[in-house]
């Protein structure tokens, strides 16, 4: 299979994943909800690299929104491709090509409070400051659930030797 068709598979899998996780296990929190997405753009960003987190991270939480939130949509598709961005500008390798476990966790932490910041911002333009900060408790579980699963499903598939060759 040539380099350019795995790009185009891996994406396209990868915001496949990111909705399914988005939209499949959400956990209601006033204003909005608890999700499993940034598990999966927390991965995609330290196994597969930046074009594909910020892509799946953006394309693939802002398709959850537009069917469930779609007031968030532009929001989410900026948060959450940054996110990606931020979490696999942040990872890094070993000289024989293994994850530094410190920097997947320091990585995934800093993305998640990006993710925090960014809805905090977002959401005081949407709906005012009261609403801003109610939010913050229900983003900052989800960012720390999120890294705190993601990690040890990050070091099985390193592990695991499977190589995710596209960037």
């Amino acid at each position: 299979m040539s380099k350019t068709l795995k790009k185009i598979v891996y994406t396209a899998m990868s915001i496949a994943l990111v909705t399914v996780a988005t939209m499949i296990i959400r956990i209601p929190t006033g204003e909005g909800y608890v999700n499993f997405g940034d598990i999966f753009i927390f991965i995609i960003a330290a196994l597969i690299g930046k074009r594909t987190a910020v892509i799946a991270g953006g394309v693939g939480s802002a398709i959850a929104d537009l069917i469930g939130y779609p007031a968030f949509t532009l929001g989410t598709l900026v948060i959450k491709g940054v996110e990606g961005l931020i979490c696999a500008s942040l990872v890094r390798k070993n000289g024989d090509g293994s994850l530094k476990k410190n920097s997947v966790i320091i990585a995934s932490s800093v993305a998640a409070l990006w993710m925090v910041f960014g809805y905090f911002v977002y959401e005081y333009f949407l709906y005012g400051m009261a609403t801003a900060l109610g939010s913050i408790v229900g983003n900052l579980i989800q960012g720390g659930v999120s890294a705190a699963v993601a990690f040890p499903i990050i070091l099985a598939v390193k592990k695991s030797k499977i190589k995710f060759d596209i960037e």
